[in-house]
């Protein structure tokens, strides 16, 4: 389980940064690239970060449902305080792994179009 935590974090890494590479090569400020950040701490609080999906109130839910960083969170849940539940392993394997091919794919164009 450990060694399915770190590779999942590290993945989750690569592809955050890779978003903030494409804001950082889009905007070419600095500044620019630092309030990226800002965009998803608002999407931490619209995940059963705190408490499991069930327990939320419906709105949230409902919001939790449509947010990819949910299936991350509950991937990472499941490999440190649940037994290995392998659905919502592979779900965050497979969000982060979607993720990161929509990351590699716009960065590769964007240095592609880059001056």
């Amino acid at each position: 389980g450990f060694v399915l935590l770190l590779l999942l974090n590290a993945s989750w890494g690569v592809v955050y940064s890779g978003f903030m590479q494409l804001i950082a090569m889009k905007s070419r400020s600095a500044a620019a690239t630092n309030s990226g950040s800002l965009v998803f701490f608002p999407l931490l609080f619209l995940t059963p970060n705190f408490v499991p999906r069930g327990m939320l109130s419906r709105p949230m839910e409902i919001a939790a449902t449509f947010n990819p960083v949910t299936y991350i969170m509950e991937g990472l849940r499941s490999l440190i305080l649940e037994d290995l539940d392998w659905t919502t392993i592979g779900w965050g394997f497979l969000v982060v792994a979607a993720l990161g091919a929509v990351m590699v794919l716009l960065n590769v164009r964007m240095i592609r179009n880059y001056d």
